[in-house]
């Protein structure tokens, strides 16, 4: 029993390093898309001052929403920094406006 114990505890420690520590919950960048990524899926907002947001899945919105967004259309994205395994730093979306259209993309932390 305390093997099984053990195997357990080393599999959800060696899962763990593997996923990131989130910190700054709901921080929002309002702007005009700039450039729209679909692999990874990423949305750059603003023209002066840039800010890359992830986990915006273009084909999602376009699919269940009928929400096709394209370069030069005014949105506001709520968003919070995901520290990755290897120390870099992601806006992750958790919510994307859209006109009056607001979809809740993941739950914030």
């Amino acid at each position: 029993m305390k093997s099984a114990m053990k195997k357990l505890v080393v599999i959800l420690a060696i899962v763990m390093s593997f996923v990131g520590v989130q910190s700054a919950c709901g921080e929002t960048v309002t702007g005009i898309i700039y450039l729209i990524s679909i692999r990874p899926p990423t949305i750059v907002v603003g023209q002066t001052e840039q800010t890359e947001v992830s986990g915006v899945r273009y084909n999602y919105l376009c699919n269940q929403y009928n929400i096709c967004l394209e370069e030069g259309d005014r949105v506001s994205i709520e968003y919070y920094e995901y520290e990755c395994s290897d120390g870099t730093i992601m806006l992750k979306a958790c919510e994307i406006t859209v006109g009056e259209a607001t979809i809740a993309l993941r739950p914030c932390p």
